[in-house]
């Protein structure tokens, strides 16, 4: 039984992940392994926001992987709206407004329209990270060719394919991910 707890929960831990993943429109996802007395869970806020301090802090990861950096910017976009929700009252105010000041940083680098509706941006960069994913470029660069992007999709691309450091963004996303790894009332019990 040891052994099978040794293999599963590493395991069940990674399938849980979402690296780089899509942020998930709401709510969590949870399953208990009875055998084992484990609840696994995964809040989509916690993921993303992982993520994106994670893929942000350090740019070489997304390197040559403009679908994972596509991805991993709508999962900071996601996360800044997310944390606007009541359960995260006591999250810091500080990272609503330094998530926001990296958003501006991050929008500015990709040529997204400061004005743009998050939900916009999100959509869209999800659907070009599919469309990269799949290897289908002619499919990315007409996601790119739309609104909210005000640059070439060749430019975009190049970009998201060598994803600058973004001081801002990176310092905010892991703020916000310290700030909700500590115990909350938006934690999974």
């Amino acid at each position: 039984m040891r052994l099978a707890r040794t293999l599963i929960v590493p395991a069940l831990v990674i399938g849980c992940t979402q690296h780089p993943g899509t942020p998930p429109a709401q709510g969590l996802s949870a399953f208990r392994l009875p055998a084992i007395n484990l609840t696994v869970g995964s809040d989509p806020v916690m993921t993303a926001s992982a993520s994106a301090s994670s893929n942000l802090g350090d740019p070489r990861r997304m390197a040559a992987r403009p679908a994972v950096a596509a991805q991993v910017v709508a999962q900071y976009e996601f996360v800044t709206e997310q944390l606007r929700e009541p359960r995260f009252v006591g999250v810091s105010p500080l990272a609503q407004a330094q998530m926001e000041r990296g958003r501006a940083a991050l929008r500015a680098v990709l040529g997204i329209a400061e004005a743009a509706p998050p939900a916009q941006v999100i959509a869209q960069l999800t659907a070009l990270a599919g469309a990269l994913q799949q290897g289908n470029v002619a499919a990315a660069e007409r996601v790119l060719a739309a609104a909210p992007f005000t640059r070439p999709p060749g430019d975009v691309l190049a970009t998201l394919s060598a994803m600058p450091f973004v001081p801002d963004a990176a310092r905010a996303a892991s703020f916000t991910d310290q700030q909700l790894n500590r115990a909350g009332p938006w934690a999974i019990d």
